[in-house]
């Protein structure tokens, strides 16, 4: 018998493992991580190698107390801003329950309403609720639905 030139050679008469799915399950939870890297002393470095170290929080609460200031600010009816700000930030539960209760609050159509919400929404940068949605898909829907009532 010949002797084997390289490690591969030693091998070469095994079958081929088959493929091993990676177990994840012993691994920290984001939780954990931060609470050991804090016991260690090394959240600052944490902070640094996740891109967050230079943040600075206290600029973002002020833009975003700005932005707010001027939106209620800049309007006549300020209840109605208020209002409006509430249904687009999705805290509606402090106000009337749907889009009609808030125009007839104000003495406008829901619709007017929404479209203002919209606005609100779009000046402030504000992500869409699960429960609004998007232009594109509201227009469609009034396509359909007319449709519906012409048959």
């Amino acid at each position: 018998m010949a002797k084997p030139t390289s490690n591969s050679d030693q091998f070469s008469d095994c079958a081929p493992a088959g493929r091993v799915e990676p177990d994840f399950s012993g691994l920290d939870s984001a939780a954990d991580i931060l609470r050991d890297a804090a016991k260690f002393g090394l959240l600052d470095d944490l902070r640094k190698l996740l891109g967050m170290e230079n943040r600075d929080y206290g600029a973002d609460k002020l833009r975003i107390a700005r932005d707010i200031a001027y939106e209620f600010a800049g309007e006549k009816d300020r209840d109605f801003a208020i209002d409006v700000f509430i249904h687009v930030t999705g805290i509606a539960e402090f106000g009337p329950a749907s889009l009609r209760d808030y125009g007839c609050k104000h003495g406008c159509t829901h619709e007017w309403f929404r479209r203002k919400a919209e606005e609100m929404r779009k000046r402030l940068d504000l992500p869409l609720l699960p429960s609004q949605r998007d232009e594109a898909i509201r227009a469609e829907h009034r396509l359909v639905n007319r449709r519906n009532d012409a048959t």
